[in-house]
């Protein structure tokens, strides 16, 4: 009578997952990584033992791990998680992230002098651990495709006879850093 129709559409989720396995070969060493990103994860579904296929999905939920080393050299550990539909109304995005990386001289961490074991005068290192917390949101002014993404970081840096590009090459420094950044994407 009003000229419309109802038409039915029946949507299955595709699997849009990623593993990653690299190699390479770099200052006359062989660097690996290992990662793997959830990108349809769902939180909710964690305690639904039917859910695990092999992964509860189905909320849109980012879940990413990364692993990346040399040895003894280097060594980084990634971790994040976003939500992005906080609240459930709004694209508003969260997203948490930690990290830790070691880079060091190759020497081991400790050695055994006399059946006992010290830390080995000879290693140099530098540790980077931190944490992030980002929010995002759609903005309606001055049109819909304006997006302020907001985060704060914390780093901390932990020096052992490290001599770089820091003013001292014992201890440990701290860092924090707010960043906001507007964008605008019609695509």
């Amino acid at each position: 009578a009003d000229g419309t129709v109802d038409i039915e559409y029946v949507v299955e989720e595709r699997p849009n997952d990623q593993l990653e396995l690299s190699g390479g070969w770099g200052a006359n060493r062989i660097v690996g990584t290992l990662g793997v990103s959830f990108n349809n994860f769902s939180t909710k579904n964690i305690r639904n033992p039917d859910a695990w296929r092999p992964l509860p999905s189905g909320d849109g939920q980012r879940l990413s791990i990364r692993a990346q080393s040399n040895g003894l050299y280097y060594q980084s550990y990634n971790a994040s998680f976003t939500e992005p539909w906080l609240g459930g109304r709004k694209p508003n995005s969260l997203t948490v992230g930690i990290y830790h990386s070691v880079q060091s001289n190759g020497q081991l961490k400790n050695i055994k002098v006399d059946g006992v074991k010290i830390p080995n005068p000879a290693r140099q290192d530098l540790k980077i651990t931190g944490a992030s917390l980002g929010f995002g949101m759609r903005l309606k002014k001055p049109d819909d495709y304006f997006y302020l993404y907001q985060d704060l970081t914390y780093q901390y840096y932990q020096l052992n006879n490290f001599y770089s590009v820091f003013a001292f090459s014992e201890g440990y420094s701290n860092n924090l850093s707010y960043r906001i950044t507007l964008s605008r994407n019609s695509t």
